[in-house]
């Protein structure tokens, strides 16, 4: 072992300074990954002039994700409710909050649905049928979806 006299103090050595900057032009990224990005980052409501896939919309597997989101959301509401009617807020990714106002009519399950965005309520408006569907199956019983339109001030 090496004796370091007490007099001397020890300092920390300086940090290598790393470069964080990007490479500039020089870097090619390749057309996936810029297609991945405008899939995953452009907003329902800003304009979509990015390219043909921007364009074509959300993704059909995107929008199935989304319908069996709702349905695994709504289904164990249904069945494990005690009080009617129910209130429930759901979560959907990108899409915000959506109050359910859930109620049983004639032995249909009644469900009106009141997004929290205009564009969440015209995604819905799209897929109604579908969401309808799907729910129908996890609930193992009918139901009837409707939209709700509120005048947002």
């Amino acid at each position: 072992m090496t004796q370091v006299p007490a007099d001397k103090v020890e300092r920390s050595r300086p940090r290598e300074l790393r470069d964080t900057r990007e490479a500039g032009a020089g870097v090619v990224i390749p057309e996936e990954h810029g297609q991945l990005f405008r899939r995953l980052f452009v907003d329902e409501g800003e304009p979509k002039n990015y390219g043909s896939h921007a364009a074509a919309g959300r993704s059909a597997a995107a929008e199935i994700g989304m319908i069996e989101t709702l349905a695994e959301q709504l289904a164990p509401r249904i069945h494990g409710a005690s009080q009617w009617p129910l209130e429930a807020t759901l979560y959907l990714p990108r899409l915000g909050r959506i109050q359910a106002r859930i109620r049983r009519e004639h032995n249909t399950w009644n469900v009106e649905l009141d997004a929290e965005h205009d564009t969440t309520t015209r995604w819905l408006n799209g897929v109604l049928q579908r969401c309808e569907d799907r729910i129908a199956q996890a609930v193992g019983e009918p139901v009837s979806l409707h939209l709700v339109h509120l005048e947002r001030t």
